[in-house]
């Protein structure tokens, strides 16, 4: 599942979460379509490693990124069992490691996430938007909503909700549309319906059919306000 990442705890995009890219998007048109289905699908699914880059003033951040399919397993909190794929994402501020997220994301027989679990021993209960209403011919100016996640504080059935998170999708050109990318960004909102945290973003370069390839960036909103943008292009 994404988090959000806090001053003492910093936490990279997991979940929603997911990530990827593409190679060889052509020359861009307004009426070019990208398969969303198809690119959400291969986010969760396929195995990739990234290192994103920046800076703010004399201050350089890097983001690694690295997703790998596992073996099936049984989401613990409702025993329900589906294909797993972890994402561990790393952050470094000024070359100084500040955090390392390890996210197990379950996953059902279309790619889509239904649960996660991290290192802390908390699960998330993941309601994702279904296949059948993700567009397989979007246009670059579309979005939509990816999936809606619930955060408890164990993997028990009787486990306390500590907070939910809403993610969407949508589709941005780059470098005058001659490439396009995929960005999923998320919101997560405390239990009492108040802003937690600052939207987060990451995004990758997708192909017409799906494919995910090379380029990508990521904006993480720290709960200080501060704003990190990191990318390898």
């Amino acid at each position: 599942m994404t988090r959000l990442l806090s001053p003492s705890r910093c936490r990279a995009l997991g979940a929603c979460l997911a990530t990827a890219l593409l190679a060889g998007c052509g020359g861009g048109h307004d009426d070019d379509r990208f398969d969303v289905r198809a690119g959400l699908r291969n986010l969760m699914t396929q195995p990739r490693a990234l290192t994103l880059t920046g800076s703010s003033g004399t201050v350089s951040y890097t983001l690694t990124l690295t997703n790998t399919p596992q073996q099936a397993g049984t989401y613990p909190r409702t025993a329900q069992v589906g294909a797993r794929s972890e994402l561990v994402s790393r952050l470094w501020v000024s070359a100084a490691t500040v955090d390392t997220v390890s996210t197990l994301n379950h996953l059902d027989s279309d790619g889509l996430a239904f649960g996660s679990t991290d290192g802390s021993g908390r699960c998330t209960d993941i309601s994702s938007t279904p296949t059948s209403a993700l567009p397989t011919a979007a246009l670059r100016t579309q979005s939509g909503p990816q999936a809606v996640h619930e955060e408890y504080d164990s993997c028990s059935a009787s486990a306390t909700r500590l907070g939910q998170a809403a993610s969407s999708w949508r589709l941005v050109g780059e470098d005058n549309d001659r490439w396009t990318l995929l960005c999923v960004q998320s919101v997560r909102i405390s239990s009492v319906s108040m802003a937690v945290g600052a939207l987060t973003e990451h995004c990758h370069e997708i192909a017409s059919d799906g494919t995910i390839g090379a380029r990508a960036r990521a904006t993480v909103t720290l709960s200080s306000g501060t704003a990190l943008t990191m990318k390898n292009y």
